[in-house]
């Protein structure tokens, strides 16, 4: 049985399956488990085996078991869990963000001392056309799989014009694009390191490749709380819930511990 069959069955049986391989589980609920990885969202799975994988390391558990447990909880009540992972998915993009401002800022001295600014924007340009292309590309390739032929050659028309447009920046800055800093440029989404003279196919790949789609995946489901009103409320409101219901397990307990002292002193001392 390969490894994804048997974490497909892990994830249908749950626990109980992980009980007839012999092996015990901690429960689904336990602080040490990984809330993102049972809602399918840890930035550690979603970006593993690339480069940023070790920058948004997760030292808690992936058990695929642990999700049909989850979900079979979670009809019975409301975990808050999704709270948890929007603050994991915040921390893993100013993470993100912050190695792209880093890398940025490396190019930048390297290329100041050599390059005129005029020329450095030329050659951003043709960057930012290059990443145009790329991301379209991709577009519209999804748009021929899905039958959408018509939108899928009107994409290829723009295509044609952004590689005009960068054939014309190109020729203007021959000279200066002979400088190995100046031909790279970072990608603002995965900070990536691009040569801005790559041959669109491998543009393509890049901007449709497990890093960058992956980095796209975290920003969209982060920024699905801002941009829905609806469920930013909401969010608002269930993050009170969460904290209440924290409070009444971590309070009660104690204070009904404490109350009882309180009477066993008065009382016999």
């Amino acid at each position: 049985m390969t490894a994804e069959m048997r974490d497909l069955i892990n994830q249908l049986m749950g626990s109980n399956r992980a009980e007839e391989e012999g092996r015990k589980l901690i429960p689904y609920n336990h602080p040490s488990v990984c809330r993102a990885f049972l809602l399918g969202c840890c930035p550690h799975e979603i970006l593993a085996d690339t480069r940023l994988e070790s920058f948004v390391a997760c030292n808690k558990v992936h058990e695929s078991a642990h999700k049909a447990d989850y979900e079979n909880a979670q009809k019975e009540k409301d975990h808050y869990y999704d709270i948890d992972v929007f603050e994991k998915l915040e921390e893993a993009v100013r993470i993100v963000d912050k190695e792209i401002e880093r890398t940025k800022e490396k190019l930048k001295r390297d290329c100041e001392s050599e390059i005129d600014q005029a020329e450095i924007a030329k050659a951003q340009k043709i960057g930012e056309l290059g990443e145009k292309i790329g991301t379209t590309i991709v577009k519209m390739e999804a748009l021929g799989n899905e039958g959408k032929v018509e939108e899928a050659m009107e994409l290829s028309k723009t295509i044609e014009e952004y590689k005009r447009k960068k054939r014309d920046l190109e020729n203007d800055v021959r000279t200066v694009l002979n400088t190995p800093q100046i031909r790279l440029r970072v990608c603002d989404m995965c900070s990536a390191q691009l040569s801005i003279m790559e041959h669109e196919t491998r543009l393509a790949d890049h901007y449709g490749g497990k890093m960058h789609v992956g980095m796209e995946s975290i920003h969209r489901r982060d920024r699905y709380r801002e941009d829905n009103s609806d469920y930013r409320d909401k969010y608002r409101d269930r993050m009170k819930d969460r904290d209440r219901d924290r409070r009444r397990r971590y309070i009660d307990p104690h204070s009904f511990f404490f109350i009882n002292s309180i009477i066993f002193l008065f009382y016999f001392l």
